[in-house]
């Protein structure tokens, strides 16, 4: 009897362990035919660290997720690594992808009277999958990604990052803050039948091409903040390109395609660019406040607008209330001529022409008579 409810429970055991294995068995990935794969469905981490030390706390996360949506598929391939889903390198050599990646580190700080923190949200990828097959040495993260056939090829989507860091000091009383935004915009690239090609962003085209480097619209914007008794908020916002448009450098050798909107088709030995653009400002303020500042933030569309961003929001701790924008002498309208009045170097001067100096005073007597002399050659040759 007793034997008999051994061998029982033994098959039973046996049967559970075999529908365990079929379960974790992501039906998703498929590496037939292949040697040394590894494959990873989407995941997260969310590691987090506290520590105390009276009176001073300190707190540290750091959640982390590689997100796809499919399977990956690597069959016929040789040494192959897939993490997310909708990854494709059949028939492949020594293929690397990832799907969208995203991370939000931060570190807060906090004592009595006083708090600081820091994050930088970071995410790499849009939408779409990662196509490889047929290569050779293929490096893909994010989506949209494309070098079938390439041989040497380095692409990843849509990457932004925006750091910033926030304190307030003395219960209050002085607020400060600063955020800056990196991004490199733009959506699907494509290296297909390429050799040794680089792509980041979104909107680039490489196919057949030898060598090129090509990157999506770049664009930085800042904001700082002073401490708000007689504090100055500054913004820089700087880019290369516009957004919405594309590289092209089909059939190519040797290109490099910074920005968008360029085409460089069959060509050899080409340097392009997008439009260039940096529009730094100053907003001053006092009396216990200052004006907003702009920085530059991704749309839905991955072409930036500037909105309000780096102050501390009212009600929270070290915010403020905003006062009105007033010029450093206080009486209304008066522009500083002087970027030192301001605490601040490199800003353009009123009244000045921007990189000389000159003031625009000394030149309008003179552009009026060159003017006037025109019009009496003008009517002389009439005559």
């Amino acid at each position: 009897m007793f034997r008999k409810a051994s061998l029982l429970v033994m098959a039973l055991s046996a049967a559970a362990l075999g529908l365990a294995h079929t379960a974790m068995a992501d039906p998703g990935n498929a590496a037939d035919n292949s040697i040394g794969t590894v494959q990873v469905g989407s995941t997260s981490v969310n590691p987090s660290v506290s520590a105390s030390a009276d009176p001073v706390q300190a707190t540290a996360t750091a959640p982390t997720a590689i997100t796809g949506s499919g399977g990956n598929s690597a069959s016929n391939s040789v040494g192959t690594v897939q993490a997310g889903g909708g990854n494709s390198s059949s028939d492949s050599i020594g293929s690397v992808q990832s799907a969208p990646v995203s991370s939000r580190p931060s570190v807060s700080v906090s004592a009595p009277g006083n708090t600081a923190s820091v994050s930088a949200p970071t995410t790499a990828g849009g939408g779409g999958s990662n196509s490889a097959s047929d290569s050779i040495g293929s490096i893909q993260v994010g989506g949209g990604n494309n070098a079938d056939g390439s041989i040497g090829s380095v692409q990843a989507g849509a990457t932004q990052t925006d750091p910033s860091i926030g304190a307030s000091l003395a219960r209050g009383t002085v607020a400060l803050a600063a955020d800056v935004l990196l991004g490199i915009f733009g959506s699907g690239n494509d290296a297909t039948d390429s050799i040794g090609s680089v792509q980041l962003g979104g909107g680039n085209t490489a196919e057949g091409s030898i060598l090129t480097a090509q990157s999506g619209a770049v664009m930085l914007g800042s904001t700082s903040a002073a401490p708000p008794s007689g504090g100055a908020t500054v913004n820089a916002p700087a880019g290369i390109g516009s957004g919405g448009e594309s590289n092209s450098a089909t059939g190519s050798i040797g290109t490099v395609q910074i920005g968008d909107g360029n085409s460089a088709s069959s060509s050899s030995g080409t340097v392009q660019t997008g439009p260039v653009f940096a529009t730094p400002s100053v907003i001053t303020g006092g009396g216990g406040g200052g004006g907003r500042g702009t920085t530059l933030k991704p749309t839905a569309t991955g072409v930036p607008t500037a909105t309000t961003s780096g102050i501390p929001a009212t009600g929270a701790p070290g915010a403020r209330e905003t006062a009105p924008t007033r010029s450093l002498a206080g009486s209304p309208g008066r522009v500083p001529t002087s970027a030192h009045a301001l605490g601040v170097s490199g800003i353009a001067q009123a009244a000045q022409l921007p990189f000389t100096g000159l003031g625009l005073a000394l030149l309008i007597p003179f552009a009026l008579a060159l003017l006037g002399t025109g019009l009496g050659l003008r009517r002389h040759a009439l005559a």
